[in-house]
């Protein structure tokens, strides 16, 4: 792998390298690379597709100073600060589809040589003595693919909870007792090394080139940096609905909400923690526009898609079970 050598522009706020991650993307790929990088930022990450004021427990939040972000990519909310590492993998698509295992093992095996033995689990996240130290994200589209994740070297756990939970005492108490016996900080395993070297040492393990960015890079950088610091990109709008359907599935929550007049879908928004496999959600939601809101017309819908091309592990009959308490007749 090619490590990105950048320094720190992003000053624990993660515009640019989210703009990093676009240009290494788009711009410096070739069929036979794979680009890595770590970072380190300090607030809240909400995913791509998520409606932001349902993370978050904005009296704590704003309380206490803690920032928060949208990423590009699917997935949940995450709580990170400057004990936490951020790592970024970028590469080309493969011919099957996309698994987070393929990735997350270069990481794995990368701590199995320091004798920490980590470990892949469920869609998206690494453990240690079954409990998480990593949570990851992807995105893919006609460039390539990146997978973004973090590393718990020291994180402040208390806060993390208190900063993504709603506002209610009882439980957030209850609630920093069960994240604890869910989660669990690298450093009491690594036999005192500090986070800087954790950092060195996988930036060297993992990589065998180094790209060095211009000063006319970090400047264009910079500039398209600004993009994922508006207030539009943040508050992503949600349309106005007359009827909202949310489900949990293996491959994450599905939120759907739909503006409906006289019968008829007029406009369509959807959210949650899933990963697309598309660029974005678009074509999906413009199947829906001006189609009569009935059981028999949302599987007409359904028979035109292949849901799993969409959303990753995703079925059509998924869909079909979402939709199936939305209609008394069908």
């Amino acid at each position: 792998m090619i490590l990105v050598k950048h320094n720190n522009e992003g000053n624990l706020e993660p515009y640019f390298y989210f703009a990093l991650e676009k240009y290494v993307l788009e711009h410096l790929l070739k069929d036979d690379e794979t680009y890595f990088f770590t970072w380190r930022i300090k607030g809240i990450v909400s995913g791509k597709n998520q409606v932001i004021e349902n993370e978050i427990n904005f009296p704590y939040v704003k309380e206490n100073k803690i920032k928060f972000f949208r990423r590009p990519t699917g997935g949940g909310s995450v709580y990170a600060d400057e004990n936490n590492t951020m790592f970024t993998i970028i590469t080309k698509r493969g011919n099957q589809n996309f698994s987070f295992k393929k990735y997350l093992e270069k990481i794995t095996e990368a701590f199995k040589k320091i004798g920490v033995n980590l470990e892949f689990s469920g869609r998206n996240d690494i453990l240690l003595d079954g409990k998480k130290v990593s949570g990851n994200a992807f995105l893919q589209n006609k460039y390539g693919m990146l997978m973004h994740g973090t590393l718990m070297y020291d994180l402040d756990i208390e806060t993390m909870v208190r900063a993504l939970n709603p506002p209610d005492e009882k439980l957030i108490s209850k609630g920093i007792d069960s994240v604890r016996s869910r989660v669990n900080n690298l450093k009491p395993y690594l036999n005192g090394m500090s986070h800087d070297a954790l950092v060195d040492y996988l930036e060297n393990e993992l990589t065998n080139q180094i790209y060095i960015l211009s000063d006319s890079e970090i400047n264009q950088l910079m500039e398209d940096a600004k993009l994922y610091s508006s207030e539009e990109w943040l508050y992503r709008s949600q349309p106005e609905y007359t009827q909202k359907l949310s489900k949990r599935f293996d491959w994450g929550v599905l939120d759907m909400r739909f503006n409906i007049k006289q019968g008829i879908i007029k406009d369509i928004s959807i959210s949650g923690d899933f990963f697309e496999i598309t660029e974005n959600l678009d074509e999906l939601k413009k199947l829906f526009i001006n189609q009569e809101w009935s059981y028999e017309s949302i599987k007409n819908i359904l028979s035109k898609i292949d849901l799993k091309d969409i959303i990753l592990n995703s079925k059509n009959e998924d869909l079909l079970v979402l939709f199936e308490n939305a209609f008394i007749n069908n």
